[in-house]
């Protein structure tokens, strides 16, 4: 019962634990990275990084064909029919025909490519299990359907084994081909691994209802945008690999995975939001997209700007103190590509948790594309150049035209001072940590200790700075972390303040259920109500209950009277849906139905012989408390 009680609530809570989830998995991503890059800098030296590296960005592009637009795609759709079993298990199993289908083009083609290639063809036939893995890869259901549990437990369990593995097995650098294949192995098995989940998600296929046709037209549509991104994150490794060396797409590969380690964390925000506001959107909540971009953008670009400014404070004396001196070179390449921390978080809220879930594909896709063509055509001035400078300074360029341009294209929605007003605070912040963090980290020698003092320091400074410039991201942590502690701090549920105490509990509880008859009968004439009287009502009703049922002397007789109430509630609430809103209709026609379950419940535990103690802890089991 008690998951019916506040719908609303509930929501909140779900949206707080994948934020949670999410971020445990992230620091995750950022903690593996940290333990196993020193190590395998240095076994396979910048050559065997750099063959990784340049190897791994050509079999990308055949992981883009084999995927096209699906991930994507398919989170969105999950998004949109969350609750319709039949419905998405069609989309699930059309969008997983058309993926293997895909793949296996895919497959015969990278097949053709190995055949064709005259270096690293062992490297390539291992890296082909990349392209099984994305066969098999089925993440994007369960994010569309908001259960991340799944996906961040199988993913945390695989990349600690595959950790353990590199270290045990990888020991000099003739050991690349075996660190390549330790990596691919351990994506195919996680993968692999979510399947048995879909046992109870999905109906077996129907062939009749898969609709390919319907899923490659939007696929499609979402693979130019899909692979327009993936070019100006991997062309760069090809392009520095032909046109300057693959040392240097190395060291350029290291920069770009310290960078993109730490966007990760600032990541799982859009990962979260995608679905929250693609089944906001399918509800007609306008109101509550705007709030939740407003809020989303203040909490990303808060966190971007303190790494940003924090990595150029650590960055010179940081690369060859943790890849090894012969990658001192990483340490001015992290430096330039720094910004892209700032400009990627921005476009992911405005494309990714924005257009994307509003299906606005013109815009989002024309961003990444015009991004893409303006990253090629810099790296082909720039390089011959620069080198592998010159790359990292089309990075950057290219980010901030996707970034400028995608605002461009929401700026009637959301005003420059609504999302950029309060971003002078952040700066000043992160320029103070800059300053103080840089001159430790050339004044003094880079140890282990030095590295978790500037870091220390830099987090106390930067957070000092924007609790005393009052920022938005302060102002909402500070709400969150009252709102923790008042419910922590309560020990009763309390129902409403102006409500006088009545003699007996079912007094109380008829009060409650009187509010909602009148209630219902002020509207007849309105024809509809509003969400905030309906919720208020809900959560009065919902608190009521619990307050009552968890009496102590509450009899047999007064759980008659109460499934009696609480019975011709849930008919009133049936017969009164559809003068509510659209996203309160759901809400409330579960509430009716679980009151429903309720009072038959309660007719039968009174037919028991249950003492006070035994009648109170059931209903705390039925009300999920």
């Amino acid at each position: 019962m008690g998951e019916f009680l506040s719908a609303e609530r509930i929501n909140i809570m779900k949206l707080v634990k994948n934020f949670l989830l999410n971020g445990l998995y992230q620091l995750l991503l950022v903690i593996l990275p940290l333990v196993t890059a020193p190590y395998v800098s240095r076994v396979l030296g910048a050559h065997g990084v750099g063959i990784y590296a340049f190897t791994g960005a050509n079999v990308q592009y055949f992981v883009l064909l084999a995927i096209l637009g699906t991930s994507t795609y398919g989170n969105r759709e999950i998004a949109y029919h969350q609750n319709d079993k039949q419905k998405r298990s069609d989309i699930f199993w059309g969008i997983n025909f058309l993926s293997w289908i895909t793949a296996a083009i895919s497959l015969f083609a990278f097949g053709i490519f190995i055949i064709v290639s005259r270096k690293y063809q062992d490297i390539y036939a291992w890296q082909s299990l990349l392209i099984l893995t994305s066969l098999f890869d089925i993440s994007w259901y369960f994010m569309g359907r908001e259960n991340f549990k799944v996906t961040v437990t199988r993913n945390f369990i695989f990349k600690i084994l595959t950790v353990i593995s590199i270290f045990i097995f990888v020991k000099n650098s003739n050991d690349l081909p075996i660190y390549i294949a330790i990596m691919c192995i351990g994506g195919l098995l996680g993968s692999i691994s979510l399947w048995p989940y879909l046992k109870h998600e999905v109906f077996k296929p129907k062939l009749k209802n898969l609709n390919l046709k319907k899923h490659l037209h939007y696929t499609i549509i979402l693979f130019i945008p899909t692979i327009a991104v993936q070019i100006y994150w991997v062309a760069n490794k090809s392009m520095i690999g032909l046109m300057d060396s693959v040392v240097h797409a190395g060291f350029f590969q290291q920069s770009d995975s310290m960078i993109k380690m730490a966007l990760s964390i600032i990541g799982t925000i859009g990962v979260v939001m995608l679905p929250r506001v693609a089944s906001m959107h399918s509800e007609g909540n306008i109101n509550g997209i705007r709030n939740s971009i407003v809020k989303t953008f203040n909490i990303a670009t808060g966190i971007s700007f303190g790494i940003f400014f924090g990595i150029l404070g650590i960055s010179l004396k940081f690369a060859p103190f943790f890849w090894g001196k012969s990658f001192e070179m990483v340490g001015l390449i992290m430096m330039i590509e720094a910004p892209i921390i700032i400009f990627i978080p921005m476009s992911n809220v405005f494309g990714t948790q924005y257009l994307l879930p509003l299906n606005r594909m013109k815009p989002y896709t024309f961003s990444v594309t015009f991004g893409a063509i303006l990253n090629i055509v810099v790296n082909l001035a720039f390089i011959p150049l620069f080198g592998v400078i010159g790359a990292t300074v089309a990075t950057v360029v290219s980010e901030f035209a996707v970034t400028v341009y995608q605002y461009l294209s929401i700026r009637k929605e959301f005003s420059f001072s609504d999302l950029f007003g309060g971003l002078w605070k952040y700066f000043i912040s992160g320029l103070l940590m800059f300053v103080v963090v840089f001159w430790m980290n050339q004044s003094f020698k880079m140890t282990i200790i030095q590295l978790i003092l500037q870091i220390i320091l830099g987090v106390l400074i930067y957070t000092l700075s924007n609790i005393l410039l009052k920022t938005q991201l302060w102002l909402m942590a500070s709400e969150l972390l009252g709102k923790m502690k008042n419910r922590v701090s309560r020990n009763h549920i309390r129902i409403d303040q102006k409500q006088e105490i009545l003699e007996h509990p079912l007094d109380t509880i008829k009060a409650s259920f009187d509010q909602f008859a009148i209630l219902f009968q002020e509207i007849d004439g309105k024809k509809t109500l509003s969400h905030k009287n309906f919720l208020t009502n809900l959560n009065n009703f919902d608190n009521t209950l619990k307050n009552v049922t968890f009496n102590d002397d509450l009899d047999k007789n007064d759980i008659i009277r109460l499934s009696d109430f609480i019975a011709e509630l849930s008919i009133i609430m049936s017969r009164k849906r559809d003068y509510l809103k659209v996203q309160d209709q759901e809400h409330l026609y579960q509430f009716a139905q679980g009151l429903n379950i309720l009072a038959s419940k309660m007719e039968k535990i009174a037919q028991e012989e249950y003492s006070p103690k035994e009648l109170k802890e059931w209903f705390r089991k039925e009300l999920g408390e």
